[in-house]
């Protein structure tokens, strides 16, 4: 499974774990650098939302919370994006089972 984010970021899974994945370009070609794995998925969208604001170049306390809220918007676009999709595949498998 793979899981779009952003440009930056994607989740991947395999059977055991939840990988957060970010991009870097290697002899000018893109590619995913497995960072962190999380046995539950929310433990990694948790450490995705912190790692994000962390890397924002917020200065200001007024300026950290903007970017939790950007933080909060992206997570919440990206994940609600890709439910989404897997209601419209499980619907469309009862579809053509039924």
């Amino acid at each position: 499974m793979k899981l779009p984010i952003n440009e930056q970021y994607r989740i991947s899974s395999d059977a055991h774990q939840w990988i957060l994945q970010k991009t870097r370009t290697r002899k000018g070609v893109k590619d995913w650098e497995s960072i962190t794995f999380h046995g539950d998925l929310d433990d990694l969208i948790k450490d995705l939302g912190n790692r994000m604001v962390r890397e924002s170049d917020a200065t200001t306390l007024a300026e950290a919370l903007v970017a939790i809220e950007n933080v909060t918007t992206t997570l919440s676009q990206a994940l609600t994006t890709q439910q989404e999709t897997l209601k419209e595949t499980s619907l469309g498998r009862m579809n053509d089972e039924g």
